[in-house]
């Protein structure tokens, strides 16, 4: 029987010790724990160590030479990290989650938030059913760098900790309040709080650029192949389109919000 070795103050662990396989059931079924994710991105790892996030289990390899920055990095990490383990660099194999990773590799809790939050905030963004991580994480990306506060995601289909929304967020899912509800719980809130409700939208409304977005915004975009709920236009809302040439009647969600999502923020900051 494998025993927990004592180095450094670490404990090392192998391949088939049980800590092991219940971190890699974690990855595995990340879905299950929705107040957990993982990660092996040294920008996801230092936005985790820089937001004081809660690093549940750290996991490092004992036999590689660190640049001296992500030598630091794992520093600091490893004072952060409730539970630290070395393991070796075969183990680790074993977790790795890309090819390009630096050897460390940690399970971090997600921040959770409720509604009263929400409430003081004048521009939110909306996704209704989005399906695809690499969409959500290139949303979040965007919501980053305009300081938007605050996203809602409606019946949602890829989980905010899904460790490809993670990975291709760049840690920006960990960092940007976010809250989960129904499309009639998102809906009553919008309508409650004053929101103007901005849709989304192919081809009817308005050009996204001749709104002034003045008021308290709630950007609603669509799942990837269905668009939004239809029951959206049931209720006081406003249609915003991009206008588009070519063959193709609309763009991939997270570019067309990316495009409304900037110029809401620049009209607001009346740039």
């Amino acid at each position: 029987m494998l025993e927990y070795i004592k180095k450094f103050g670490d404990i090392m662990v192998a391949k088939n010790n049980e800590i092991i396989k219940d971190f890699k059931n974690i990855i595995k079924n990340i879905n299950k724990y929705k107040d957990l994710t993982v990660s092996d991105d040294l920008q996801v790892l230092k936005i985790a160590l820089d937001f004081n996030l809660e690093i549940k289990k750290l996991f490092y390899v004992n036999d590689i030479s660190y640049q001296e920055n992500t030598k630091n990095l794992l520093e600091n990490l490893k004072t952060k990290a409730l539970d630290v383990y070395e393991i070796s660099s075969k183990t680790y194999e074993s977790l790795k989650l890309k090819e390009n990773h630096a050897g460390i590799i940690a399970l971090i809790k997600m921040p959770n938030y409720n509604l009263d939050y929400f409430k003081k905030l004048d521009y939110v963004i909306v996704l209704d059913k989005l399906e695809i991580p690499g969409n959500l994480g290139t949303i979040y990306r965007t919501c980053d760098s305009i300081n938007v506060k605050g996203i809602i995601l409606v019946d949602e289909v890829t989980k905010l900790n899904n460790i490809n929304t993670t990975s291709s967020s760049r840690g920006c899912n960990l960092i940007i309040p976010t809250i989960s509800l129904s499309y009639d719980e998102a809906l009553n809130f919008l309508l409650n709080n004053g929101y103007n409700i901005y849709l989304g939208e192919p081809i009817l409304g308005k050009n996204y650029q001749e709104y002034d977005y003045n008021e308290k915004v709630a950007l609603v975009m669509g799942n990837e192949r269905f668009g939004i709920n239809q029951d959206w236009y049931n209720h006081q809302h406003k249609a915003v389109y991009i206008p588009m040439e070519g063959n193709q009647n609309s763009l991939n969600v997270a570019i067309a919000t990316s495009i409304i999502a900037y110029e809401i923020y620049m009209k607001k900051r009346k740039y």
